[in-house]
């Protein structure tokens, strides 16, 4: 049980690693909702996305923009073309698993982000915790941690092996 604990500490650990610690660099994560990447990035991937510029953005990118016909929407889709008209750049991109793209344009002064790598399925965690709530998913962690401590309490204990060195006659 010991061992399962650690094991699960240091994956959490390494996992929000992998999160949070670009967020020190100006990168940040965000869930996917939809399969519009997939196989590449599944619905329930976190994405850990760079601001950039978008002249920078290259074909073959994976690039996060709102969505031109509802912008409280972002989309992550890959670029498939990218034409500068004056002040603005025409884009065409298209998810990996989608038979038409969508065409929109930018100010070439404006940002996109970049997709830099994938955390698969993570997401699934941070979208069953907005269900059931942070305080209920807090909850289940420390009554993991408090059934382990009351099992090493109240395990049954073991003699010491022979010969190390303790001696139960008292002298």
């Amino acid at each position: 049980m010991r061992v399962l604990v650690w094991i699960l500490g240091i994956a959490g650990v390494a996992l929000a690693l992998a999160i949070a610690g670009p967020l020190a660099f100006g990168a940040r994560p965000y869930t996917v909702l939809t399969g519009s990447m997939e196989p590449e990035i599944g619905a329930g991937d976190v994405v850990v996305a760079e601001r950039i510029e978008p002249p920078e953005a290259q074909l073959g990118d994976v690039v996060m923009f709102r969505d031109p016909a509802d912008q409280e929407r972002t989309i992550t889709h890959r670029v498939r073309r990218v034409r500068r008209a004056g002040n603005h750049l025409w884009f065409v991109t298209r998810g990996d698993a989608n038979d038409h793209g969508e065409r929109w344009r930018i100010a070439a002064d404006g940002q996109l982000g970049r997709v830099l790598y994938t955390v698969p399925a993570v997401g699934q965690v941070a979208v069953f915790a907005g269900r059931i709530g942070p305080g209920l998913l807090l909850t289940i962690g420390v009554l993991l941690l408090v059934a382990n401590e009351l099992w090493l309490i109240w395990r049954p204990r073991r003699d010491p092996p022979s010969g190390s060195g303790v001696d139960r006659a008292g002298a």
